[in-house]
């Protein structure tokens, strides 16, 4: 009788133990929030794992586009990035402050905001269609 027990209580666990692991990669459930509504954090992660050390558009949501760069970014790389694809559509940074990077093209001024999300990505805000 005491197998039957203790294999019930194995049994347990192991359920118990899978059930967290499946809701944590369905639902990366500890991942904070994203600054927008339109993509789920398991379409994010999956786009920018797919495109590792590229910038990737990730959605536009009232006039803002929003990039993203990763996994396993820092800030530094994540920027060089963005200020090499910038410098592509023919803007040239001026300087950066904070979590700010100040572009220009002709008469154009242009503000570029960066946060990390989650540690190992980088997310941009760029007005919609300048890139």
């Amino acid at each position: 009788m005491g197998m039957n027990k203790k294999a019930k209580v194995l049994f347990l666990l192991f359920f118990l133990g899978f059930c967290f692991i499946m809701i944590m990669s369905v639902s990366l459930i500890w991942y904070p929030a994203l600054p927008f509504d339109s993509k789920s954090k398991r379409e994010v992660t999956e786009l920018l794992g797919e495109n590792t050390g590229t910038i990737v558009k990730l959605t536009t949501e009232e006039n803002v586009d929003w990039y993203g760069y990763g996994p396993h970014a820092n800030q530094a790389s994540a920027a060089d990035a963005m200020k090499r694809a910038m410098t592509e559509k023919g803007w040239t940074f001026i300087q950066q402050e904070g979590a700010g990077y100040f572009f220009e093209r002709g008469e154009e001024k242009l503000i570029i905001t960066s946060q990390m999300w989650t540690g190992s990505y980088v997310l941009f805000r760029i007005p919609a269609g300048v890139l």
